[in-house]
């Protein structure tokens, strides 16, 4: 059990980086016990609404993009501590995918929807125009990249048959 929880821990802590850096996500002069709080608060939402739904591996695209909405809902009840009184949908998603993803690395969940949208997979994709991830405000813009991401499937290739694969083929190139 300690092994789940360290590893769980030190998952999250990935995520909040990932998620985090380069967005601006906290107010200033917000105190280290005031981040720490809602860090928790913000894993133990995500962690007891959706994880076992991902689990299950029946999250269609309709669904996966309400889960994103609802974390930014949610990080509205944190207004007093986050620049823009909430999470915008780029941050959402990306604290939502990436997440998902290190836990489908693990073969704890069933294969996500999507994967973590920024700007280094859009570059490799060749979408155009790119998106700075954090500067993703609606569902529509998330998509319309998504959605360009779904015509590089090829079922016959091994690194484009979904799109949590395209990604992770994508993420170890950049890697090497």
């Amino acid at each position: 059990m300690k092994k789940k929880i360290f590893i769980n821990s030190e998952i999250w802590s990935l995520t909040i980086g990932g998620a985090f850096q380069r967005a601006n996500v906290y107010k200033q002069n917000v105190l280290e016990k005031d981040k720490k709080e809602f860090k928790s608060k913000l894993k133990g939402y995500i962690d007891d609404t959706f994880i076992s739904s991902y689990k299950q591996g029946n999250v269609c695209d309709a669904i996966h993009i309400e889960n994103i909405e609802s974390i930014q809902k949610y990080t509205a009840n944190f207004d007093k501590l986050l620049t823009n009184g909430q999470f915008n949908f780029g941050v959402s998603q990306k604290l939502l995918n990436l997440y998902l993803k290190y836990l489908w690395c693990l073969d704890i969940i069933l294969e996500p929807p999507h994967f973590p949208v920024d700007r280094i997979v859009q570059q490799k994709l060749k979408s155009k125009p790119i998106k700075a991830w954090t500067k993703i405000e609606t569902s529509k813009e998330y998509m319309s990249i998504i959605n360009f991401a779904k015509t590089k499937i090829n079922p016959n290739d091994k690194i484009y048959t979904s799109l949590a694969i395209i990604e992770l083929n994508l993420f170890s190139r950049r890697n090497d």
